[in-house]
């Protein structure tokens, strides 16, 4: 695929690959790269090192700026790609046979969709602060996109924040499904057991199919980011 037909998503990450590689010329980058990878590799702690403390890399303060815009980025990618995953959470139940219902097992994977959510929300603005650091007149409006963010997944934020401070998440589906758990233990063999497991299935291919959705327009956002650095960020053009 030519590269002006990617999306900036992708093109973005080319440019930041680029980046990362040149800075291979700064003196040590390379060498302490090297040795902390093989000190994180060393499971069996073969290798001699005291504390087994990770060695750190100083950049010059302006390399080091532009490389936290390109950390804040990923960051806030890997956000979006932890998000989607959300999907298969919900698709399984992994537990079986062990001490997890699955009314437990659906709001602990609901409360994750929202707090990833809040986490995209959050890593967006470390990203607008690293912006302002690194090029101070980018002219791009994050705050503007922050507000959209905000209201485009106001009902996810405002059940993050409820959850985080308040109480644990809770719908009438959840609700349903933990009558099914109870009334198994107080009539077991009576059929709960297999209601709790059809309705489990029923609710949570509903929120499987929310992830997809909301995941397109997760998409949408961080591909405006993507576009804004590839169009402000000198440094990750083409040299």
């Amino acid at each position: 695929m030519n590269s002006e037909n990617k999306p900036a998503t992708a093109r973005v990450i080319d440019a930041m690959g680029s980046f990362v590689k040149q800075l291979d010329s700064v003196p040590g980058w390379r060498d302490a790269r090297v040795e902390n990878m093989m000190l994180t590799m060393d499971l069996d702690d073969m290798f001699e090192r005291p504390q087994a403390a990770q060695r750190s890399i100083t950049l010059p303060l302006d390399i080091e700026k532009q490389h936290t815009v390109v950390m804040r980025y990923l960051e806030l990618a890997d956000c979006t790609f932890a998000f989607k995953s959300c999907e298969y959470y919900f698709r399984r139940f992994p537990f079986n046979d062990l001490p997890v219902s699955r009314h437990e097992h659906l709001s602990n994977v609901c409360e994750l969709y929202f707090s990833r959510l809040y986490q995209f929300k959050e890593r967006l603005k470390l990203l607008s602060d690293a912006m302002e650091v690194a090029v101070p007149s980018h002219g791009l409006t994050f705050g503007s996109l922050i507000k959209r963010f905000a209201k485009e997944f106001d009902q996810e934020l405002r059940e993050r924040n409820q959850i985080h401070h308040t109480a644990r998440f809770s719908d009438l589906d959840t609700q349903r499904l933990f009558l099914t758990v109870v009334s198994e233990m107080a009539n077991p063999g009576k059929g709960w057991k297999a209601e709790q497991t059809r309705y489990y299935r029923k609710v949570s291919k509903e929120w499987a199919q929310r992830v997809r959705d909301r995941a397109a327009l997760l998409d949408a956002f961080l591909e405006a980011v993507a576009e804004g650095l590839l169009d402000r960020c000198a440094f990750l053009s083409p040299r």
